[in-house]
């Protein structure tokens, strides 16, 4: 067979393939493939030119290859040094001197020990640094590559420890690169990063902690619109987003209250503590903005209310009910016979036809109330009096209903002049009405006085006696329904027992005397009371259909 035909094809088919005995026809055809391609291989090397001796510097080896360490398994280790490690063996290792080889023998040692069936490796750290062990079999074939990274402290131990003390962060990530356990990875929440930072802060694991960890930028974004959601309940036009790591503040409110009160809302949502900026820490010469900004900016516009009907009306009817009951019984007895005082007797008929004599000794004398006179009387009376006040008047506002009534009158001065006057008698309702938020309560804030005029003084030139009755309170009242502001109650019992009684005789007449007996009993009782009723409405003329149909106003 050509030589470059056994490069190309350098095992033995027969063996391999293990191929049933050719009939002569299939050698013939075969010994003829065969020959043909040795032809055409010869003719390929005759017309391949000859390398240069750039393409001889590059050119791959021919005499050596990597054949044995690539198909060897290897292995990383991490030791650290004054602990020892074991490694179990499938193999049988080679104990002679060149089975076991070390590449830096000053950084770890090695021993293998077989008891029974079992076949182990024994790694000594002996300082820090790196090298390989490479482990050969009886037949002197690699059959595993240790890549053996020793360390001044047990990394994979300091590892673990870590792991467990913040297994319930999230998102963190612990691994080992060189002689250093980095910690990289994004937190959701600062005070997950608070307690990362005073586990790795550590003595027993500073100086072998490289951290890389951050506050997520998503995690902002979450708190930004939590604040907006909260915002959005008083100031529906208040937006919020993250730029460069801070929360903006936009959009456009009716007054300074509710920008101040956007800003507080934000700000309470916000940690206590944040993570620091590495560049700043790490880099002297980074320049810094100075004074810091704060994490919340706002850009808030303050824009005047447009005018909007936002109070609503409130009507307020008030009605006032006098009641008043009396009662009058008397009786007496009177007899009071009297004469006049210069009595005269005359006998005869004077020409006038009256008693007397024209001559003589004579008598005359005029007997008055010569017959008893009695007296009985009985009466009873009730009145009511009711007056109702109606008002619709803007939640928040003011209103005043007046309605007087002005009597002259005429009244002495202590010097002797009269004096002409006027008396105002009526109703004077002055009320302030405020709706509480989005309820049914109303806070009424009244001031309600009444006069009557009741008569006139005992001489009869004097000003007239005026019953007044005043009222100042504030209460809260349900929309639709009454309540009784204020009342006053009176009660008036006389009782009177052989009075004298008034009057006299005429001219000359003098009583011969007086029998008398008398009782007079009177009882009187009044009551005052306020009523209040106020009402929500939309508009002026709900609620008033009532009114609209006492007075037949028709609304076309």
């Amino acid at each position: 067979m050509p030589t470059r035909f056994k490069e190309i094809w350098p095992i033995n088919l027969g063996d391999k393939l293990k191929l049933k005995p050719f009939s002569s026809q299939s050698s013939l055809r075969l010994f003829g493939a065969l020959g043909t391609l040795g032809l055409a291989l010869s003719l390929a090397s005759v017309c391949r030119a000859e390398p240069t001796s750039e393409t001889k510097k590059f050119q791959r080896s021919k005499l050596t290859n990597d054949a044995s360490e690539s198909l060897a398994d290897k292995r990383r280790i991490l030791l650290a040094t004054g602990e020892d490690r074991a490694v179990d063996l499938d193999f049988e290792a080679n104990a002679g001197a060149n089975g076991i080889t070390v590449g830096n023998p000053s950084t770890v040692a090695t021993t293998l020990v077989k008891i029974n069936e079992k076949r182990q490796i024994i790694f000594k750290p002996l300082k820090e640094g790196n090298t390989t062990v490479t482990v050969r079999d009886l037949d002197g074939t690699i059959r595993l590559i240790f890549n053996v990274r020793v360390t001044g402290s047990n990394l994979l131990r300091l590892a673990n420890e870590i792991r467990d003390l913040i297994r319930d962060i999230e998102g963190v990530a612990v691994r080992i690169v060189g002689k250093k356990i980095v910690i990289d990875g994004e937190v959701l929440v600062p005070n997950d990063y608070a307690r990362l930072l005073g586990v790795i802060q550590d003595a027993s694991y500073s100086p072998d902690v490289l951290n890389l960890v951050t506050v997520s930028p998503f995690a902002l974004q979450l708190l930004a619109k939590r604040i907006q959601d909260d915002i959005q309940a008083f100031a529906p036009n208040v937006k919020t987003r993250v730029v460069n790591g801070m929360i903006w503040l936009e959009g456009t409110v009716d007054s300074d209250d509710l920008a101040k009160r956007a800003v507080q809302v934000a700000r309470l949502y916000l940690p206590e503590a944040r993570p620091g900026n590495q560049l700043i820490a790490k880099d002297t010469t980074a320049s810094v903005i100075n004074p810091p900004r704060e994490l919340v900016q706002t850009f808030i516009v303050i824009n005047a209310a447009p005018p909007r009907k936002q109070e609503k009306l409130v009507r307020i009817t008030m009605h006032f009910v006098e009641l008043a009951k009396n009662y009058s019984k008397v009786f007496g007895f009177r007899w009071s016979p009297g004469f006049t005082s210069d009595p005269q007797i005359t006998i005869g008929t004077t020409t006038a036809g009256g008693t007397g004599a024209s001559g003589g000794s004579s008598f005359t004398a005029t007997i008055s109330s010569l017959f008893p006179r009695l007296s009985s009387a009985q009466t009873a009376g009730y009145a009511r009096i009711l007056k109702t006040a109606t008002v619709i008047v803007r939640s928040g506002q003011k209103a005043q209903l007046t309605d007087l009534v002005e009597f002259p009158q005429i009244s002495n001065t202590p010097n002797g002049p009269v004096s002409a006057g006027k008396l105002a008698t009526g109703l004077d309702l002055a009320v302030f009405p405020s709706i509480l938020g989005q309820s049914e309560d109303i806070q009424l804030n009244i001031q309600v006085q009444q006069q009557n005029p009741v008569g006139r003084n005992i001489a009869g030139s004097g000003p007239a006696a005026v019953a007044s009755h005043k009222v100042e309170t504030n209460l809260y009242v349900k929309s639709g329904e009454s309540a009784a502001l204020a009342g006053i109650q009176n009660s008036t019992v006389n009782t009177d027992f052989n009075k004298e009684p008034g009057g006299a005789f005429s001219g000359q007449t003098q009583p011969l005397f007086n029998l008398s007996a008398s009782k007079d009993y009177q009882k009187g009782r009044s009551q005052f009371v306020i009523f209040v009723t106020p009402q929500i409405i939309e508009n002026a003329s709900e609620g008033t259909e009532d009114l609209k149909k006492n007075f037949r106003v028709r609304v076309k």
